[in-house]
């Protein structure tokens, strides 16, 4: 993974932001990007993969059915996780945290080993917890 360091990416208020591959993280806060941070955003990226292989199966299967407009299907990660915040939001009122991959990766990110003993698709049990 390769670490970007810039003035716009993430968003104000954010430290670092996965888009695989690679981890942004905003120069004014580059002090704080720790083991722990770079964990975390590590997991964003296992679960990006994940996606993006998901992505890619639908993309080729409708693409017979709806041409290019199946390429839409590439950042399904991105829209899962748009999705799934504006639901959070409605029922929880407080989305972000709330969020299946946001879950797994919190709750992981002190765990330094933890990559290396992940299953495939693990976000998936936080998503009812």
């Amino acid at each position: 993974m390769k670490v970007v360091f810039n003035k716009w990416i993430p968003f104000s208020g954010f430290l670092a932001m996965c888009l695989w591959p690679f981890i942004f993280v905003r120069e004014k806060a580059a002090s704080r990007y720790t083991v722990i941070v770079n964990n975390h955003e590590h997991i964003h990226a296992e679960q990006q993969k994940e996606m993006l292989v998901v992505g890619a199966i639908l993309a080729v299967v409708f693409y017979f059915c709806i041409g290019l407009w199946s390429l839409l299907f590439l950042p399904i990660f991105l829209w899962w996780y748009c999705i799934e915040w504006f639901i959070r939001l409605f029922f929880k009122g407080r989305a972000y945290k709330n969020i299946s991959f946001e879950r797994e990766a919190y709750f992981n990110e002190t765990d330094l080993t933890y990559l290396g003993e992940r299953k495939r698709f693990s976000w998936i049990k936080y998503l009812i917890r």
